[in-house]
């Protein structure tokens, strides 16, 4: 297992949509994306919340709790979870223990096709997380977190709301941008931070470099650019397009995790497939299969699929895959793993 030191209600219609194998949202560095979309510009319960180069965990407007030390009753006997695989979130979060502290990045819940900053989850993706936030009820209360994009801001709600921490109904609704959007209302007001570096972007060094690749390919091997990370990630290709893994990676833990005292017990992040496939990758050791580049696999991270982050009172770190998605098991008995797609 990867281990390292640092410091640091439901609706009953269903809408029926396949998954796309396609970006989440504009590649771009995310110290260049654009502002957080306001309440006035889409009907769905996102606050006028302002982007800052970090979320402050444990000291914001949407803080929770904090425990500054372990109880001397305490007595830990940490889960040693496989790294090959995902693992469910209930699972994880069941076995967390009185010395530990865990921060959860999980990809948003299922998406309208398009994928700007106000493409919202459909009413599957909002079902879908608010089943995976009955897997985390009790305990104490969560931090939560969204990258600034509709879809993610609508993904904690909706996690948020299978716990009970709020209760939040969905419906669709018109937007000025004419379309259809899901629309979330809930009670009371749902807080969360907004830490712009989870968009798209964030192992992106060069995107005209990454862009010129694409234009040139003619074999339509680069077919999107999904490819081409799972690529950079397995065989360590187009390295001037990307940023060192392991560097990137670290500098993205740092981001969410700080000294365990500082910490709530309990954090939720909501981010985008772009960041967490090479950061699963990463931080299994690319024991876990998302090779979509390669056609006898074709993986890629699911809806509702990230990483665990945990951390004990030394200030230690390991991490696990995980999945929010339940498996499915086909007619012909073949079992498809709720972390990939």
């Amino acid at each position: 297992m990867k281990s390292k030191l640092f410091s640091s209600t439901i609706l009953a219609s269903v809408v029926a949509a396949g998954f796309a194998l396609t970006a989440c949202g504009d590649n771009s560095n995310p110290g260049n994306a654009q502002d957080t979309p306001s309440s006035s510009s889409i009907a769905t319960g996102l606050p006028d919340v302002s982007s800052s180069s970090e979320a402050i965990i444990g000291n914001s407007s949407a803080s929770v709790p904090t425990s500054s030390t372990t109880g001397s009753d305490c007595v830990a006997s940490p889960v040693a979870f496989p790294q090959d695989k995902f693992v469910d979130i209930g699972e994880v979060y069941k076995n967390i223990q009185c010395n530990e502290k865990v921060v959860f990045i999980v990809r948003h819940g299922k998406r309208e096709s398009q994928t700007g900053n106000l493409s919202s989850l459909t009413i599957e993706g909002y079902e879908d997380a608010v089943t995976a936030g009955q897997k985390l009820v009790g305990g104490e209360p969560f931090k939560y977190i969204f990258s600034g994009m509709v879809r993610t801001y609508q993904t904690a709600a909706s996690i948020a709301t299978g716990r009970g921490d709020v209760a939040c109904t969905a419906d669709y609704a018109e937007a000025e941008d004419g379309l259809d959007h899901l629309a979330l209302t809930c009670t009371p007001p749902f807080a969360a931070d907004t830490l712009p570096q989870l968009k798209d972007g964030w192992y992106t060094k060069d995107k005209a470099i990454r862009d010129a690749y694409i234009a040139a390919d003619t074999t339509d091997y680069l077919r999107n650019s999904n490819v081409m990370i799972t690529d950079w990630v397995y065989l360590g290709n187009y390295a001037d397009a990307f940023y060192d893994l392991d560097e990137r990676s670290k500098e993205f833990v740092a981001l969410l995790v700080k000294d365990y005292n500082d910490m709530p017990k309990y954090t939720l992040a909501a981010s985008h497939d772009q960041v967490l496939m090479p950061l699963t990758a990463w931080a299994t050791d690319k024991k876990i299969d998302l090779k979509l580049h390669d056609v006898t696999s074709r993986k890629w991270l699911n809806y509702l699929a990230g990483v665990a982050i945990i951390i004990n009172d030394k200030n230690e770190q390991r991490y696990v895959a995980i999945k929010g998605m339940n498996d499915k098991v086909l007619t012909d008995g073949t079992v498809l793993d709720g972390g990939v797609q």
